[in-house]
């Protein structure tokens, strides 16, 4: 279950603060994805060890193959 943001106006002041200028009911469709945005971002964030970048699992051979 999505986390609530506590009012749209409060999702007003978030996005004001971010150098948004919206309508109305874009404030209110951003409210209603808030919750889900924090939950993603929650399971994106976290600790990781350096070796957990894809870009350090590869590894070359150990000779070299002919061409």
């Amino acid at each position: 279950m999505p986390t609530p943001i506590a009012s749209e106006a409060e999702m007003s002041a978030f996005l004001a603060r971010a150098g948004f200028t919206l309508t109305p009911e874009q404030v209110a469709e951003y409210a209603e994805a808030y919750g889900y945005i924090v939950e993603m971002s929650a399971r994106i964030r976290g600790e990781r060890s350096y070796m957990a970048e894809p870009a350090h699992v590869f590894s070359f051979p150990t000779e070299e193959s002919p061409r």
